[in-house]
């Protein structure tokens, strides 16, 4: 068994990788007085037999990210007995890891959770550093906490079971840490797309322990996402405007960091804070990705509404994570009127 150490100031916890992680869980979760997985219809036919316990399905979807589902979690928890002393495991994508750990940081003041996860976005990205969140109306993971898991549990062979779509959507979230941490991982990612559409696990799970690594060593130095943190936001600005331009249906988020990638690499070029030499790396590295990258459809009006909602943006000001070289990130704060006059040069074909 392959175990990575995150050492949050809140906690310190254990991932563990391999398909050993399944009786590894049901071993943890034996100390408890109740344990209940929540997953999703189509993640819990294929795995919650994987563990001994009840479990609870939900509708799969972006859409169960609400807080309605949150009181329907705690209410269902509440019928079904659930004390400070029980734990739920978190079986599936980042949809159900985001939701089901802001239910567990706030049920009965905070109960134990695990994750497993089941996505690669989720492998890589969602399922490790504690946050934990639902969208509104006026914006995604608007409502949420910092609340880290119990410990969590990668098997990347889950990931055959995957539709094309979400390998697609978690190469974004796998590129977004070569981009901010590891230009030799970009590259080699870049390089090796199809290994992971093959189900490669010799290219594959390295690959997510490294980003796990990566993921680690930023959430020990800044867990509540007051520094260093950010640079985990990268194609994220850009990125979370799509989603909620296209009404968290439209794109899968993994898609839309892509994308979002793409238009920031763009900015940092026009901003002269990318070269134009690794501005032509980045976007043929994200093009080999299968993804229509083209930007035509999308409402200007309706995207700038997004970007001034932004969770991240401070002072009125919208805050982007620019690549100044692949590896190398910084923050960079516009106001609207100059994301508006760079518009047209951004989302160019």
């Amino acid at each position: 068994m392959d175990r990575l150490v995150v050492k949050a100031p809140s906690g310190t916890y254990t991932v563990s990788f391999g398909p050993a992680i399944w009786r590894e869980a049901a071993q943890l979760a034996s100390a408890y007085s109740q344990v209940l997985v929540v997953s999703d219809t189509n993640v819990a036919p294929l795995y919650a037999e994987r563990l001994p316990f009840q479990v609870l399905e939900l509708w799969p979807g972006e859409e169960s990210k609400s807080l309605e589902m949150v009181a329907a979690l705690v209410d269902d928890w509440a019928r079904r007995g659930l004390d400070r002393f029980s734990l739920v495991i978190a079986l599936g994508g980042g949809v159900i890891g985001d939701l089901v750990g802001f239910a567990a940081s706030i049920y009965r003041r905070g109960i134990d959770y695990v994750q497993i996860p089941t996505t690669l976005v989720a492998q890589v990205d969602s399922g490790i550093g504690g946050k934990t969140g639902v969208n509104t109306a006026w914006g995604k993971n608007l409502v949420g906490t910092f609340y880290q898991p119990r410990a969590v549990f990668v098997d990347p062979s889950v990931l055959e079971t995957l539709p094309e779509r979400e390998i697609t959507g978690g190469l974004g979230e796998v590129l977004k840490y070569g981009v901010v941490q590891d230009g030799k991982l970009f590259a080699q990612v870049s390089r090796d797309i199809s290994a992971f559409y093959q189900l490669d696990l010799e290219v594959a799970a390295p690959v997510i322990r490294r980003c796990v690594e990566i993921k680690a060593e930023i959430v020990a130095a800044d867990e509540r996402d007051l520094g260093l943190r950010h640079i985990l936001n990268h194609g994220h600005t850009f990125g979370h405007a799509l989603e909620r331009a296209g009404g968290f249906s439209f794109y899968h988020h993994g898609e839309a960091v892509l994308l979002g990638m793409l238009l920031e690499a763009r900015l940092a070029h026009l901003l002269r804070l990318l070269s134009r030499e690794d501005l032509v790396k980045i976007e043929a590295g994200l093009r080999r990705v299968p993804l229509e990258y083209r930007f035509s459809h999308l409402d200007k009006g309706e995207v700038l509404s997004a970007l001034q909602q932004d969770k991240k943006n401070k002072q009125g000001r919208i805050s982007f994570i620019l690549p100044r070289q692949i590896g190398s990130v910084e923050e960079v704060l516009l106001s609207l009127e100059e994301v508006e006059g760079y518009w047209d040069e951004v989302i160019r074909a």
